[in-house]
């Protein structure tokens, strides 16, 4: 079955409700057996600007936006000027503001691309109905699910249930939903430009909808996370908001610490005391936590912080997506101490590889950075099954014998671990370079043999780590490397460009330690490299020039605040 995919946008301002809307279209869309992605687009502040909530929608599993909508909803006049450029020929665009002014250069581009737009008074169809001016975004809504021609119970059945436990007039609402989708100024011509996807699977197995943020607090609430901590920081923000809002039913203690250093300090102590504890943020105040990262590394305390990336150095762009941290979670903090750096790309690696996180920092007791990006962590996605849970490992010893040192030197560099209790052998965790027994040292021997010790477990551990995965052709003749969120559009774009030619995928999911057989396999081979990359440069690349001294000579590189859309990779394709 050819894949189709339909996007359709609805523009507007912060605090307009125009995420609101886009969920229940991501609901309704899977309740009509859809494949759905969706992904925001929003200004720093909390009303105003101009915001959009796309959808995209198909009969095949996609996992990335497209450039252009075939349908765009504005809500302001602002938003229509914004987004009505990205409008594909033979769209539709529907607004509900009457003072529009556009200019000659974009009345030229409706006409040249067959766009039809459309007035719709939702404002007073929504008053006449018994609802209110708010609930115009819900004509909006019917009337793009008639113009979808899909059957309006689907939709209804969906706002009722989201908005049934808040204080709306519920009747209202439907009646609002029914008169968007009956208006008169729906015409049948407007049906026939959308060509609505055949469906792949039966509406009642059409799986999961949920953010990166979703997936990984579900991921930490089944690998047994019992306290988490933040200081709220774009895009971590709504991890603390799901786990704040299941902490009665998970039994975790949720706390927002004055700063990101009492956070992180507070999940390194409860993770001492042997409570699985997690901690996330973005950049800046990630590097307000590098010094507890060293002190996590020193003392061989298990930490997880999660790195939720946006763009720019600085403030830079808080609220849009990037990828430019992965240099920053490589070598943030002073020393030299074995850490774990591993990157999500999707919902299903984000529930997946936070639990693999917590057995790692436990087992081989050392700090794993978890990246995420706005991208992941904001976007949802859709899947057909949940991953399986991986089994809880804390690498604890239950019986501590005698002659059991806290800090023993082994040939793995892992050592024994216990929690702290009268009933055990007591011994200190601090800061301090430490000998066997837990004491202070300043000793040249001591020094190097406990440094020594410690930067073992990353060899230890590279053994049982996987090479990174090639997806696509199994003999490709290009081949994309890369990490993150940039896989989603890749891969959309090699299902939609396979009969054409044979392009592979080398995605890094751990990048330390590092494994290099695959790539350097690939590189043996002559196969035409192209690195991509959401960043400016190409941090990954210069990783592997560290690693194996590879050069990329092409590379695929965005860090305009905006992920990679699928175009992005056709053009670069047919260039």
């Amino acid at each position: 079955m050819q894949t189709q995919r339909v996007s359709v946008k609805f523009g507007g301002a912060s605090g307009q409700g125009i995420n609101t809307i886009g969920v229940l279209l991501v609901r309704a869309l899977k309740k009509d057996g859809q494949r759905v992605f969706a992904y925001r687009e929003y200004p720093s502040l909390i009303k105003g600007g101009v915001a959009s909530y796309q959808v995209d929608f198909s009969n095949k599993e996609i996992n990335s936006s497209s450039r252009y909508c075939n349908i765009l909803l504005a809500f302001t006049p602002r938003s229509l000027n914004e987004y009505l450029k990205d409008v594909k020929e033979n769209g539709i665009v529907v607004y509900d503001q009457k003072d529009i002014n556009l200019t000659d250069e974009q009345k030229l581009y409706i006409e040249k691309k067959n766009i039809s737009l459309i007035f719709l008074d939702s404002e007073n169809i929504a008053l006449e109905s018994g609802g209110t001016k708010i609930m115009s975004n819900v004509v909006m809504l019917g009337f793009l699910w008639r113009i979808l021609e899909l059957e309006v119970e689907i939709l209804v059945n969906v706002v009722l249930t989201h908005f049934e436990n808040k204080n709306i007039d519920l009747r209202a609402e439907e009646s609002c939903i029914r008169a968007g989708y009956t208006s008169a100024t729906f015409r049948p011509e407007y049906a026939k430009k959308i060509d609505i996807p055949k469906r792949e699977i039966l509406r009642s197995n059409n799986g999961y909808v949920m953010t990166g943020n979703d997936a990984v607090c579900l991921g930490a609430i089944s690998a047994g996370v019992r306290a988490y901590y933040a200081y709220p920081m774009t895009p971590s923000t709504s991890i603390f908001k799901y786990m704040g809002e299941h902490a009665k039913e998970t039994g975790m203690l949720v706390k927002q610490a004055e700063n990101e250093i009492t956070a992180v300090q507070m999940a390194l102590g409860s993770m001492y005391m042997g409570t699985r504890a997690l901690v996330a943020t973005s950049g800046g105040g990630f590097d307000l936590m590098s010094e507890t990262i060293s002190c996590a590394g020193e003392s061989e305390t298990p930490l997880v912080v999660i790195l939720s990336q946006r763009t720019g150095a600085a403030t830079g762009l808080p609220t849009w997506t990037g990828a430019s941290d992965l240099k920053l979670a490589l070598k943030a903090s002073h020393g030299e101490f074995p850490r774990v750096v591993i990157a999500t790309s999707d919902a299903r690696s984000s529930y997946t590889l936070v639990q693999k996180a917590l057995n790692i920092a436990e087992v081989y007791q050392l700090p794993v950075i978890l990246l995420m990006e706005k991208q992941i962590s904001e976007s949802v996605f859709n899947f057909k099954e949940m991953p399986r849970v991986e089994k809880i490992e804390r690498g604890l010893v239950e019986k501590v014998e005698e002659e059991m040192q806290r800090y023993q030197i082994t040939d793995t560099g892992i050592s024994p671990r216990w929690v702290p209790s009268k009933e055990k052998k007591p011994y200190l965790a601090n800061s301090d370079e430490h000998s066997e027994n837990s004491s202070s040292i300043e000793d040249s021997d001591g020094t190097i043999a406990m440094t020594d010790k410690r930067l073992r477990k990353l060899e230890t551990l590279a053994k049982e780590l996987p090479e990174p995965t090639l997806y696509g052709d199994k003999n490709p003749d290009l081949v994309f490397v890369g990490w993150g969120s940039v896989k989603n559009a890749v891969m959309d774009a090699i299902q939609k460009d396979k009969d054409s030619r044979k392009i592979g995928y080398l995605h890094y999911e751990y990048i330390s330690p590092f494994k290099t057989e695959k790539l350097e396999e690939l590189i043996a081979q002559n196969k035409r490299l192209v690195l991509i990359e959401n960043n400016q440069t190409g941090q990954l690349g210069n990783y592997i020039k560290e690693n194996i001294g590879y050069e990329f000579k092409e590379k695929l590189l965005k860090y305009d605040g905006r992920p990679f859309f699928v175009e992005d990779i056709l053009d670069f394709l047919k260039n």
